[in-house]
């Protein structure tokens, strides 16, 4: 059996990075060596002797974010090959982090086919930008694209909290006072506009916007 790829995660949502831990460590060929909620613990975690190929970065966390990471990173332990993970579809972000030393980006909605690919790519010296990642970079700086919280209305946010929280439709529908029916209405567009997969996708996208 392939070595397997030390791969080391930051993130300030600890459901996030058990979430992330959990699907990786399905994966046969990477090991999860640690986590931190900020660039500071991962750090620390390196001083202390762990022992990591990838490092796998939020680029917004509270302390010390993912993108002045990277900078710690390339002057202390240049061999690690660091992944930025985030929501923001921001040029300026993305650039940072490139000439940071980013080796790989990706944002929060992608699948973890992808996130695999871009892994194993990553360890094996090659970078990985996602496709949606190259388009940001070929805007002119200064023009980015609208979060995807943006595109929300305020019943969509009131009914993807409720939809995050466990509440049925016809639980939600009674707290809003709409009916079950324009719940379900009001879901298939949150999925469509947030382009995630069902329920587990919108109660996913929830946390990692910590909406609730």
């Amino acid at each position: 059996m392939e070595n397997k790829i030390r791969l080391i995660i930051a993130d300030d949502h600890h459901l996030v990075r058990q979430g992330l831990r959990a699907l990786l460590e399905e994966l046969d060929f990477i090991e999860v060596v640690g986590e931190a909620a900020d660039g500071r613990q991962l750090l620390q975690l390196l001083r202390n002797g762990v022992k990591a190929q990838v490092a796998l970065l939020d680029v917004e966390m509270p302390g010390m974010g993912g993108i002045e990471t990277l900078g710690h990173l390339e002057r202390e332990f240049f061999g690690i090959r660091a992944i930025m993970l985030t929501m923001l579809n921001d040029r300026a972000v993305i650039q940072s982090a490139v000439d940071k030393g980013a080796k790989g980006f990706l944002f929060k909605n992608a699948s973890l086919a992808e996130l695999s690919d871009a892994i194993r790519k990553v360890a094996a010296g090659e970078t990985y930008f996602a496709s949606d990642v190259a388009l940001a970079l070929l805007r002119p700086a200064g023009q980015s694209q609208s979060p995807p919280l943006n595109q929300l209305s305020e019943r969509e946010l009131e009914v993807l909290r409720l939809i995050a929280e466990g509440y049925s439709s016809t639980e939600i529908g009674q707290k809003l006072f709409i009916s079950p029916r324009t719940v379900d209405t009001h879901r298939n567009n949150l999925i469509q506009k947030l382009q995630v997969n069902g329920i587990a996708g919108l109660v996913r996208f929830a946390v990692l916007n910590k909406l609730v």
